[in-house]
């Protein structure tokens, strides 16, 4: 005859198991999408690695070299003057477009998404 803490003890142990099975099945799930990341994250790596091979492949001076001596008419490449570079402080400096909004209800001037007012 079955007194009613074995009922309980049951119970608890019956409960005790799901909960045990749920964590399990919850960890298995987890550790399945954590290698399936992996794995993508593998295939990225191997991707960045074979477009860095690539990019030197064809970032080489001699096919390049080859590449402006075959376009040079359609082109009109020429080398690069020193007079070309410039320091940044040297660059003019951008128009100051001071037109008001009259739209706007601030004023015009300091909600203009397109002005510069400095």
């Amino acid at each position: 005859m079955l007194k009613t803490i074995d009922v309980v003890l049951i119970a608890v142990m019956i409960s005790a198991a799901a909960w045990t099975y749920q964590i399990k099945h919850q960890a298995e799930t987890t550790e399945s999408e954590l290698a399936q990341v992996e794995r993508r994250i593998a295939l990225e790596k191997e991707t960045i690695q074979l477009l860095e091979a690539d990019w030197s492949l064809l970032d080489q001076p001699p096919r390049l070299q080859r590449l402006v001596h075959a376009f040079e008419t359609e082109l009109q490449l020429k080398p690069m003057r020193p007079d070309q570079v410039v320091e940044p402080d040297e660059l003019p400096a951008r128009p100051v477009n001071l037109v008001p909004d009259q739209n706007n209800t601030l004023g015009g001037y300091a909600d203009n998404g397109e002005t510069v007012v400095r």
